[in-house]
């Protein structure tokens, strides 16, 4: 009898043993839910005075940078290397369509060489 008790025993440690990890292993895993720092919205508007100023010349548009923001979409003509070089966030999306160049305005402007 003791020897039975003993055999059963040790059935049930082995059992144990081999079904808990297997349970365990059914268990699907929590992923750790991490908080993503939380970012102002940036409003990026046109910029609709640089954009005309264009039509008069490019020192106009210059000056009319002032009533934009750092952000703010603007069309360039595509004949302005210069004033594209100067003016265009390079960091952001540029799109060349026919005669003009869209892009977002970077403040203050670059200083040309």
């Amino acid at each position: 009898m003791n020897r039975v008790f003993v055999l059963l025993v040790s059935a049930l440690i082995v059992l144990s043993v081999l079904i808990v990890p297997a349970a365990k292993a059914q268990d699907p895993t929590v992923p750790v839910q991490r908080k993503l720092p939380v970012r102002p919205p940036v409003a990026s508007l046109y910029c609709l005075p640089v954009s005309a100023g264009f039509l008069e010349s490019e020192a106009k548009a210059s000056d009319e940078m002032k009533k934009c923001s750092a952000g703010d979409t603007i069309v360039v003509p595509s004949r302005s290397a210069g004033a594209i070089a100067r003016m265009c966030d390079f960091s952001k999306s540029v799109v060349a369509i026919g005669d003009n160049v869209v892009c977002v305005m970077v403040l203050p402007e670059r200083a040309s060489r």
